[in-house]
């Protein structure tokens, strides 16, 4: 049985409890019936009425307490805490509540309620759920603690050091192999502890040596653990010369590129001749993700001393990553050498109008660092290309040479993102004499393609701020006014981000004469939107204004059929290639039913990854191409699941804010957990999701018959 084999067998069990009870429960708060897809429609609510607050509170007494207790933990509302700490003594609900507690603890603290008070309770709590001295140990329970105990928001050493024992103690205590979950969940609970908490204090030289031990652990199958120790290290600063020495010969791609990140670092756990020395070695490496980390290490340490050809060297890489984080490496050092400037010229030739594009673009940016001079002879080639992410990244070039001609030809280009990339650095260099350009941007309007809505949400927004301090002008007033109104009119809700750009702008530049502009979205269905609108008319007429928003209500309720079944999803790529995969059926199901819903009704077809960021993260599902045009209706946060290389998550812009694009997690990225939505992991093609570039179009997303587990 793979790891966390348990956890699967656990979330099927309760999907199973829940079906029946879904049938057979007649419990009641007032006239609704206390089920599951009740309870989801709830949190997809999130609980916006004390009467469905109620039913949640009710609902944890009963068959679906865990499903409960984990709802009331994802509305992030501290005033729920002192409800859910009993849980944390049961064993049916320890593992949900120890989760839940982290989750509320990030809500704004209560008024009358001491300082810390919380924190030091549920720090006692977890701690007591945690007891290692019980005959049976529960790891499901034990795992969502340490990670839980990690995220608390510590204020106090004594308290911080209090974590830390319990942590290092579990990382002390022997698990059988199927049950190692919880030394992984303290590795990470010690990562994030040591990375939060910087400036309250530094993990003990006991904690650090338990660590070194985890990491340099021989056993392969143990890779999970041996990843999250060094990373704990890293974050603690504790890596030292022997630890680093061994994980570098690790089997496990991750820990190797680890060790070559901490090699990159500043402090002082190896002279320099022996880091130079792995660098290279690491350089040369059987994985790409190593030879990144590598090309980036001798770019911070090795360069200054010993020059670039190593960076040159690994132009000729297999890896189109490789290449073009020594392309982008390029631009910034040894630019005194000539021959290497010439090199860049030589790669900087003009993409063919089909196919790749990247490596060229990125050396002719390099080249543009470089030589500004030889750089401008072809620019205006590349302005004109009809692939637009070469008009974006000759935008890009442009304002690196202040080319006031690229760039005003470029700020009107018909693409979205060209002109987004060309628009404040315009605005930079020849300020108010760019306003009717920034006019006509402001005058865009959504354009449909395909089956998708392409809203210029990212563009409009990129102008309003580009405005900050403009000499106000009727124009310019006029134009954000009429594009105000214009998108308020088409009721998106992840238009949020481009109206409180536009309503912050015309506060600035306008006057009361704007009023009735903003008085409709004093009932706004964002009341963020409407908040602002309040302020800016306040601020322009003295008196104080409320607002009156409506409540969102729920229309994404899974069923409980639905989420019983093990779904897989299949992208298949325009070059012909594909990876699967599978959707979790318990930690994000309101997630998971918009999903399904979109790739059913074909959203993600014909869509790009346009992020995407080597040894991180690769993003997509915008019609856009960019972070700010994606599906209208907002998707509701279900954080809590770990963010685990070839797990995929939500892309959000803060709580509660996302839009249909995903991004896969290339590596581990304990960093993202408690923080973003995972919903899914790829089963197969991930050396297909490894080799995804800038631009790759999605040609087709299906879903697929019921199957086993994710790699069965």
């Amino acid at each position: 049985m793979r790891r966390r084999g348990w956890v699967a067998l656990a979330l099927v069990t309760g999907f199973c409890a829940a079906a029946a009870y879904a049938q057979q429960s007649r419990q009641t708060s007032g006239a609704r019936e206390v089920s599951l897809p009740v309870i989801l429609s709830i949190e997809d609510d999130r609980a916006s009425t004390r009467a469905d607050l109620d039913v949640l509170l009710s609902a944890m007494r009963g068959p679906l307490g865990g499903r409960a207790i984990q709802s009331l933990g994802r509305l992030e509302r501290r005033d729920v805490i002192t409800d859910l700490l009993p849980y944390l003594s049961a064993l049916t609900t320890r593992a949900a509540a120890a989760t839940a507690v982290g989750l509320a603890l990030r809500g704004p603290a209560l008024d009358g309620v001491p300082h810390g008070q919380q924190e030091r309770a549920v720090l006692e709590a977890l701690l007591a759920a945690g007891d290692l001295d019980m005959a049976v140990v529960d790891p499901a329970a034990l795992t969502a603690i340490t990670r839980a105990l990690g995220r608390v928001p510590y204020e106090e050493v004594e308290s911080f050091k209090a974590a830390e024992t319990f942590l290092r103690k579990v990382l002390e205590k022997p698990f059988p192999r199927l049950e190692d979950a919880p030394h992984i969940g303290a590795a990470r609970g010690l990562e994030s502890l040591a990375r939060l908490n910087r400036k309250i204090a530094s993990l003990d030289e006991e904690t650090i040596a338990r660590l070194r031990i985890v990491a340099r652990t021989l056993d392969p199958r143990r890779a999970s653990q041996q990843r999250n120790a060094l990373a704990a290290l890293i974050a603690a600063l504790g890596v030292d010369a022997d630890t680093l020495e061994i994980v570098l010969a690790r089997p496990d791609p991750e820990v190797r590129r680890l060790a070559v990140l901490a090699l990159s670092g500043s402090g002082s756990a190896i002279d320099e001749e022996e880091r130079i020395g792995y660098i290279r070695k690491a350089l040369s490496d059987t994985s790409y993700m190593v030879r990144l980390e590598a090309v980036r290490a001798w770019t911070r340490r090795g360069v200054k001393e010993h020059g670039c050809q190593p960076l040159l060297d690994a132009l000729n890489d297999q890896s189109v990553h490789v290449v073009l984080g020594a392309l982008d490496a390029l631009g910034d050092v040894c630019r005194d050498d000539t021959s290497i400037t010439t090199r860049m010229a030589s790669e900087a030739r003009t993409p063919k109008p089909q196919g790749r594009w990247q490596r060229e673009m990125h050396a002719f940016v390099a080249l543009t660092k470089r030589d500004r001079e030889r750089a401008a002879i072809s620019m205006l080639s590349f302005a004109m290309h009809t692939t637009w992410q070469v008009r974006m990244y000759a935008a890009r070039a442009a304002a690196i040479v202040d080319d006031v001609a690229v760039l005003t030809r470029l700020a009107s280009d018909p693409e979205d993102n060209v002109a987004e990339a060309a628009l404040a650095p315009l605005r930079r260099l020849i300020g108010a004499e760019s306003d009717s350009l920034f006019v006509d941007v402001l005058n865009r309007r959504t354009r449909t393609s395909l089956r998708h809505s392409v809203r210029p949400y990212e563009v409009i927004r990129s102008a309003a701020l580009a405005l900050d301090k403009a000499a106000p002008t009727p124009a310019l007033v006029g134009a954000l006014a009429g594009a105000l109104e214009r998108i308020t009119a088409e009721q998106c809700e992840t238009s949020r981000d481009t109206r409180l750009a536009l309503i912050d702008r015309l506060g600035q530049l306008g006057s009361p004469a704007q009023v009735s502009t903003l008085m409709p979205l004093l009932k706004d269905f964002d009341p963020k939107v409407a908040k602002a609108a309040a302020e800016v008319i306040s601020q322009w007429t003295g008196k104080l204004v409320e607002t009156d928003t409506p409540h969102y209500k729920s229309t994404n309720t899974p069923t409980v059929d639905d989420l019983a079944r093990l779904v897989r999803v299949s992208f298949e790529m325009d070059n012909g290639r594909r990876f699967d995969i599978q959707l979790d059926p318990f930690e994000a199901p309101l997630v998971r039913t918009r999903f399904l819903a979109a790739a059913r009704n074909g959203y993600y077809n014909n869509l790009t990854f346009h992020r995407v960021v080597p040894n991180f993260i690769i993003q997509g599902g915008s019609p856009g191409a960019n972070e700010y045009c994606g599906d209208c209706p907002f998707m509701r946060d279900e954080v809590g699941g770990m963010h685990e290389r070839g797990t995929i998550g939500i892309s959000t812009r803060g709580p509660d804010t996302g839009d249909a694009q995903i991004f896969i997690n290339l590596v581990d990225n304990p960093r993202l957990d408690f923080d973003y939505t995972v919903f899914a992991r790829v089963c197969t093609g991930m050396n297909v999701v490894d080799e995804i570039v800038e631009g790759d179009r999605i040609a087709h997303v299906s879903v697929l018959p019921p199957a086993g587990n994710c790699g069965g």
